[in-house]
């Protein structure tokens, strides 16, 4: 992420940014066209652009503060309070720090990044990187000499030189708690000395003591960077997160393929159940009913078991069974070629005689002799019970007994 700081030119009408570590100001626009689309910024702003309150607010809670500080810094803002965005940042010796700014400029600002495809997800007070104890340091803010001052619980912001001592003798006045130590830090130690020196003779012991040191303050800087700073990108500014849309996992339309193959399968298998009981339930009864025809007046306990011990003959009444006597009947049948001459209509079996029953359709009586003659060749009492005349021939009842 790139840190740079920047300042709102007044005059140009433009917004100019710089390294944190030079001076060199340039166009915010330049500046962007120089690197690449969607980088993402954190944006230190120069104390010239905003404004920095302590203010008293006793009895007020924590939570309450953020709704306090507009009403306590009315009197103090040139404009009216609904054009200026208020950050509460921290306490010091029982007062809060409030920094304010312009929201018309907060704008300006995010819609220029937007323009040139910069995303901004920093803007933080230049002020608040400065050493956290009472400091002043030299700085050029856009062409402008001057020093940041840090005195916390007092003062926080830049002055230029020429306002250098207006601010020292209002911060430093008798009426005022003195200093019990600052620290004065310059590029070049003469500068620190000689504001030293200006120090000491017009405000004789409103400090204890004071360090110049040779520094450009960056790095205070770095190391405030490094840690958690007030964001001025609050409230309708305030930075949100964008979820990238990620591309569907591979194995989604193979998942749905199969949990549609699945209930697919699911509703076959029932369907194929429903109609294979159905099925069966269909056989049951034609079973019963054809066994019914068969063997009339008998008890049906077990179907199955009972169809197996006919066919096998392994019942419990003595006989052939019905099985070797149809067996007869049929190859009877086929050898002497009576398919056309002798048409079998229904049969019957009395399982307690041992007795099958033929109602037939012939051509003629003679042929109903002729299917007795052969079936008692093979064994069989065959008997002719009856026989009478119709338009298409002779019907006949056979009966046919067990073994001779």
């Amino acid at each position: 992420m790139e840190t740079i700081k920047v300042q709102w030119q007044a005059n140009a009408g433009l917004w100019l940014c710089a390294p944190l570590d030079k001076n060199q100001w340039q166009p915010l626009a330049d500046w962007a066209d120089a690197v690449a689309d969607l980088t993402q910024v954190r944006l230190v702003l120069s104390p010239v652009n905003y404004a920095t309150h302590w203010v008293s607010l006793p009895g007020v809670a924590s939570r309450h503060i953020n709704r306090a500080l507009p009403f306590a810094l009315e009197e103090a803002l040139v404009d009216d309070v609904s054009q200026y965005l208020i950050v509460a940042a921290g306490q010091s010796d029982k007062k809060v720090r409030a920094y304010a700014l312009s929201s018309d400029l907060v704008e300006r600002l995010l819609e220029e990044c937007s323009l040139h495809h910069l995303t901004v997800r920093e803007l933080i007070p230049l002020t608040q990187c400065m050493n956290t104890g009472n400091s002043l340091l030299r700085s050029e803010q856009a062409g402008s000499n001057g020093w940041l001052i840090n005195l916390p619980g007092r003062f926080e912001g830049w002055v230029p030189d020429t306002a250098m001592s207006a601010v020292l003798d209002s911060l430093l006045d008798e009426e005022q708690e003195p200093l019990a130590d600052l620290i004065i830090g310059a590029p070049m130690l003469d500068q620190a000395q000689l504001l030293k020196s200006t120090i000491e003779t017009g405000y004789s012991g409103r400090i204890g003591a004071i360090e110049c040191r040779v520094s450009d303050g960056l790095a205070d800087m770095h190391s405030r960077l490094g840690g958690k700073l007030t964001n001025l990108l609050t409230g309708q500014f305030q930075v949100r997160e964008v979820t990238e849309a990620k591309p569907a996992a591979w194995w989604r339309p193979l998942a749905a393929m199969a949990a549609v193959w699945l209930v697919l399968l699911t509703a076959w298998l029932f369907i194929g159940q429903h109609t294979t009981r159905k099925q069966a339930d269909q056989v049951y009864t034609e079973t019963l009913s054809l066994y019914k025809s068969l063997f009339p007046g008998e008890r049906i306990r077990m179907l199955d078991r009972q169809i197996r011990e006919k066919v096998s003959g392994q019942g419990t009444v003595q006989g052939d069974g019905f099985l070797s006597p149809v067996g007869t009947l049929a190859k009877v049948y086929a050898t002497q070629n009576l398919q056309k001459q002798v048409q079998v209509m229904s049969l019957r079996y009395n399982d307690k005689l041992q007795e099958i029953t033929l109602e037939v359709q012939a051509s003629s009586l003679n042929e109903l002799q002729t299917l007795k003659a052969a079936l008692e060749k093979e064994g069989l009492n065959a008997e002719v019970a009856s026989a009478t005349n119709d338009k298409d021939g002779v019907k006949g009842r056979i009966r046919i007994g067990g073994a001779a």
